[in-house]
């Protein structure tokens, strides 16, 4: 079975509570990301906050700081927890996205489409379904 540490994204890409929603934008299509952490001082400094493509998706004003679309409801999780804990995480706390960390640093960002993914690299097995009327 596959490991958070072998689904997550790394490295992070972090983006500062200056940079604009235009830039974000750039920097996650550059990245092929669908989140970016937020720092108060760019990688290395402690997360603020993180935006991802969902935030984005209704704001107008590109000039606009990320500081001011970022959530900062954080959920972290450890490299070598489950990928059922990570889904559980994800469904609990209604997010598609969890900070990785090991010995309290992040090292990478793991999503609901990577563990979607994993699932969908399973071999599926048939299974005839009973009916009944």
């Amino acid at each position: 079975m596959k490991t958070i540490k072998q689904l997550m994204s790394s490295p992070v890409v972090m983006a500062t509570v200056e940079t604009t929603v235009q830039d974000l934008r750039k920097l996650m299509s550059k990245h092929d990301i669908g989140a970016v952490p937020i720092t108060d001082e760019g990688s290395g400094a402690d997360i603020l906050g993180i935006v991802t493509d969902s935030d984005l998706r209704n704001v107008k004003d590109s000039t606009l700081p990320v500081m001011s679309v970022m959530s900062t409801k954080l959920c972290y999780i450890n490299k070598d927890d489950s990928t059922a804990t990570a889904a559980n995480l994800m469904l609990k706390n209604g997010i598609h996205h969890l900070l990785v960390r090991e010995h309290n640093e992040v090292v990478g960002i793991l999503s609901s489409v990577d563990l979607l993914k994993l699932v969908a690299s399973k071999p599926i097995t048939f299974q005839p379904q009973l009916f009944f009327v």
